[in-house]
């Protein structure tokens, strides 16, 4: 089984990470005390050094009220570094703040105080906790990018960076948070997950309330003119709590994960019921991370992160197992060369992707390369196993089309160039043998 190729230890269980955009080797991560710890693991790839933290900052650790009349302390329970290196943590009490990223980057002994450089108290509907960070590149709307929260009752908040931390007649006006564009609350239940399309002007959130929603944010800048209903499309509430999303196949496709292990896909423009379905994931599933259009790296509660592709559904095998541990989180580093992973430990793992690049050399590599083994055959949506519950004729018209662009022969190569880097169950049986 393949192991992580660098381990990095926090001061206290971490609730999130973030790899920084253009310095691959810094890592933040969001502690459940409420500290803030940047590490830089470079030094650990080069020589025995085994202290990869720089700094770390408290930046969510005021006490908060609890049902029975005593208090707790917060967390800091997500971060996010943007494209352009500002760095954003939201806590358990609704505060969202932005830090200095010189500072906290800079290894240190002592904190500064002047590390925050402005703190939102009121950023999530009735200071729910800040519990996932997005950032949405440039777009018609912000040519600096927009800044994305989802909180733990269900809000969804989109935020302008450039007006973040300055006071505003205008939002005083709306009573909405400085700097917030645009505030829904259409989940019953926490924001587990939010990505957008490929032009930034459409934006999906998944909720363990087991809904998918839609939103226009083109429709959202005109909202005298177009009806809510239309800014905002609400998915029917599927069987189990939605998970983890990601967009894939350019956009044609939006995969959830779910606590049962199932992998729920829409096809774009069709957000009622879901299109298709994949089981096989013995457990939830709460982290998925995008190779390419077609592939998924998935993080399971059973521990193993899995590669599959989506129509046609494979299960490619698996890169990594975290021994039983729950995976909570997967991210690629910045350059692609590593994927991070959490888990309910101190440890942040960090697992070799050269086996999943295209140019990979398997006789170079494959002797020095873990070994990583198939846990399930194919799965195709012909097979008996296959649960198709989209009714609709136009529905099954256009998931025949994308299935048979999908199934070219150069995505078929691709996959088995692919997955012949995998041992299978029979060839590592007799291997160990």
């Amino acid at each position: 089984m393949n192991s992580a190729a660098l381990q990095i230890e926090c001061s206290d269980q971490p609730l999130d990470f973030c790899f920084h955009a253009s310095r691959p080797s810094l890592l933040a991560a969001a502690l459940v005390d409420g500290t803030l710890e940047i590490h830089d693991f470079a030094d650990l790839l080069d020589d025995d050094e085994e202290d990869s933290l720089l700094s770390s900052t408290p930046v969510h650790t005021q006490l908060l009220p609890t049902q029975s009349g005593g208090t707790k302390q917060a967390s800091c329970r997500s971060v996010l570094f943007t494209k352009h290196g500002d760095l954003y943590t939201g806590g358990t009490g609704g505060d969202l703040a932005k830090l200095d990223t010189e500072i906290v980057c800079t290894f240190t002994t002592k904190t500064s105080p002047k590390s925050v450089l402005w703190r939102i108290n009121d950023a999530a509907y009735n200071k729910a906790a800040v519990h996932v960070l997005h950032e949405i590149p440039e777009n018609a709307i912000a040519n600096q990018g927009l800044l994305v929260s989802g909180d733990d009752i269900g809000g969804v908040r989109v935020w302008d960076p450039r007006l973040m931390g300055t006071d505003t007649a205008d939002n005083k006006l709306k009573k909405k948070p400085t700097g917030c564009l645009f505030s829904w609350k259409e989940h019953e239940d926490y924001v587990s997950s939010i990505d957008h399309s490929a032009d930034g002007m459409t934006l999906l959130s998944a909720s363990a309330d087991g809904t998918l929603c839609v939103y226009d944010l083109r429709m959202a800048q005109q909202p005298s003119v177009y009806e809510k209903d239309k800014i905002v499309r609400r998915s029917d509430v599927q069987d189990d709590e939605l998970l983890s999303l990601k967009v894939m196949k350019n956009g044609k496709k939006v995969v959830c994960g779910t606590g049962m292990g199932v992998l729920n896909v829409w096809s774009w423009g069709t957000w009622g019921d879901i299109s298709d379905r994949f089981p096989g994931h013995p457990n939830s599933l709460d982290g998925l991370v995008k190779v390419d259009e077609d592939t998924l790296l998935t993080g399971s509660s059973d521990g193993l992160i899995r590669v599959v592709t989506v129509h046609p559904d494979k299960f490619l095998g698996v890169l990594g197992d975290h021994e039983e541990f729950p995976i909570e989180k997967l991210a690629f580093t910045s350059d692609r060369k590593y994927i991070g992973s959490l888990s309910h430990d101190n440890l942040i793992r960090l697992w070799d992707a050269a086996i999943l690049g295209e140019d990979y050399d398997g006789d170079a590599k494959m002797s020095a390369a873990p070994t990583v083994h198939v846990t399930s055959e194919a799965h195709s949506g012909d097979e008996d196993g296959w649960d198709d519950v989209d009714d609709d004729e136009d529905m099954k018209e256009r998931s025949t089309d994308d299935d048979d662009s999908d199934s070219s022969e150069d995505d078929d190569r691709n996959e088995d160039q692919r997955a012949g880097r995998f041992k299978t169950d029979n060839e590592k049986f007799f291997e160990d043998l």
